[in-house]
């Protein structure tokens, strides 16, 4: 266990290297200027016009919420002579259609058909060129709104040239582009090497899940962010991937803790479980259907949200009062709960925005993804546990059964594991073949040299059997100086042959120990030659023609049988 958490540390301070590696790869070069637009604005919101406004401060002013049907008209006068080679102004768009105009001249615009259709526009990071003007010039930015408190701020907008925005971007943003990726990657990976192991390991359900919400959360925050149309093409629709990708958290978080302890069993949770991830379904459904657009049902996820933290809380708290849960269980609940509190800090701090107590999120940029991380160590250690725990039962049980199987002289399967192996040749259809094999002399050494020269006589006779019918059947020991042999596939048709090379290897250790005589009786039949009868038949015709051949060879040696 040491080596492992060894090894977890080693990986965690690798991706803070690569992270250091980003943050100076990315760092913006100081020669790279990037103006803030502020301040300076004039703002007409409906009918009420604001002169010389701060965007930090312009909030407050209205007095009343920016609603759907609102229009927002900004402008600025730009007065900027230092060279640029493509002027760009980067600014949000909150569920809004936009239109750009420089000196009255529309630049760009972007969903304005959208507003009479009442379509869902969602939040954007708008990066528009704009024409190189000799001389001050006037900017202007029309916010058509179509939901309601779209505005609790306006992200101050930015100028300067086209390369260094995007650089001073994704500059600020490396924290959650960093996580996002890292936390898809990771979920496939780890998502594929579970279901490796989900066959052998079936308790492995959680760390399924957990891959799966490792996916989605990565997913959401690289939308949260707006970074996603960085990486992919989302064609306008990143935030209704964000709120679909929040809205799934709740079910695979119920899903995790089902798995725990088998919560899923108790009518409680299941109860819980199914009518929370049945509301956030119908939300996505109805927005899905155009009945009500996502963001209008988000106060009440919030409240869902809250309901499944309170769950997990005294989900983990009554299992530790229990002392139900193992080592690995607790740290994977804990990464989980650290996840889960790293999201409702980010809800307080969205409604403390929307309320205009405090301007800007900048907090969720570090709770959220440093959140993210230590859920992924946390599950990473929980699985290692859980495998290590996992394999060192299934080796002892490997053991138990291995003593239970086998003989304790030879180390050959037993009578037992004999009679198990025959049972399940009656259940196919696999033709096969039984040998019966009977040392010869074993009384005489017992009585002659002691039992410890008869003991060392099977050992090395075991020996030879394996070497013999290695890869080739299935030996035992049945008992005393009794052995079998089973041949399936084509190994039937060599049977001659491996009972010669049997003979012939005791005959070598004669040779070479002759303190004692070693020769074995054999006899075996063919499956075949009892269509209509058992395993237990086709050994008894194999038994009794190695008992034939065994009074043979007695007479042959002028020894009395032992029949």
């Amino acid at each position: 266990m040491r080596k492992r958490l060894h090894f977890l540390m080693i990986a965690f301070f690798t991706f803070i290297v690569l992270v250091v590696i980003c943050y100076c790869t990315f760092k913006p070069n100081s020669s790279r200027k990037i103006y803030t637009l502020d301040d300076g604005w004039d703002i007409q919101l409906g009918t009420s016009y604001y002169e010389n406004v701060n965007l930090k401060d312009f909030i407050k002013n209205p007095g009343r919420p920016i609603g759907k049907g609102d229009l927002i008209i900004m402008s600025r006068t730009i007065d900027i002579t230092e060279p640029i080679a493509f002027p760009t102004i980067q600014f949000m768009s909150k569920y809004s259609a936009w239109r750009l105009t420089c000196n009255n001249v529309l630049v760009q615009g972007e969903y304005t058909n959208y507003i009479a259709a009442d379509k869902f526009i969602g939040i954007k990071y708008n990066n528009v060129t704009l024409p190189k003007l000799n001389g001050p010039y006037t900017l202007s930015i029309e916010f058509y709104v179509n939901e309601d408190a779209s505005y609790s701020y306006f992200d101050i907008p930015k100028y300067g040239d086209y390369v260094s925005i995007m650089i001073h971007y994704v500059f600020g943003n490396l924290l959650g582009l960093g996580t996002g990726i890292f936390l898809i990657i990771f979920g496939l990976s780890f998502g594929v090497i579970t279901l490796i192991f989900y066959r052998r390991l079936p308790g492995i359900l959680s760390q399924l899940f957990s891959s799966l919400l490792f996916i989605d959360v990565g997913v959401w925050i690289l939308c949260y962010f707006r970074l996603t149309d960085l990486l992919v093409s989302t064609s306008g629709h990143s935030t209704e991937v964000e709120f679909f990708a929040l809205y799934l958290l709740v079910p695979l978080i119920y899903m995790i803790i089902g798995c725990t302890q088998q919560h899923y069993k108790n009518w409680i949770f299941m109860v819980t479980a199914a009518t929370s991830t049945m509301i956030c379904l119908f939300f996505m459904l109805m927005h899905s259907t155009g009945i009500a657009h996502i963001n209008r049902t988000f106060s009440y996820f919030q409240g869902i949200s809250m309901i499944c933290f309170l769950f997990l809380c005294v989900t983990i708290r009554r299992d530790i009062a229990q002392k139900k849960l193992e080592p690995s269980d607790k740290i994977q609940l804990l990464g989980l709960a650290t996840l889960a509190i790293s999201f409702l800090l980010s809800m307080v701090l969205h409604i403390i925005e929307m309320a205009g107590i405090i301007y800007g999120n900048e907090l969720i940029k570090v709770f959220i993804p440093l959140g993210c991380l230590a859920f992924v160590f946390a599950t990473l250690i929980n699985y290692f546990i859980y495998i290590s725990e996992s394999y060192a039962r299934r080796k002892e049980y490997e053991s138990l059964t291995h003593l239970a199987y086998a003989d304790g002289l030879t180390d050959l399967p037993n009578r037992s594991r004999f009679e198990k192996y025959m049972a399940d040749l009656d259940k196919g259809n696999e033709t096969y073949c039984i040998i019966s094999l009977d040392l010869n002399g074993l009384k005489e050494i017992n009585d002659n040299d002691g039992h410890a020269a008869g003991d060392k006589y099977l050992k090395e006779f075991a020996d030879i059997l394996q070497q013999c019918f290695a890869d080739k059947g299935f030996i035992s020991r049945i008992g005393g100086d009794e052995f079998a042999a089973i041949l399936t596939k084509n190994n039937i048709y060599d049977v001659d042959t491996m009972i010669t090379r049997l003979k012939d290897a005791l005959e070598v250790k004669n040779v070479l120990y002759p303190e004692y005589r070693r020769s074995v009786a054999t006899g075996y039949a063919y499956s075949t030659e009892i269509p209509d009868g058992d395993s237990h038949a086709v050994y008894l015709l194999a038994d009794k023609r190695m008992y034939k051949n065994k009074k043979k060879m007695h007479e042959k040696l002028g020894i009395k049988a032992r029949i």
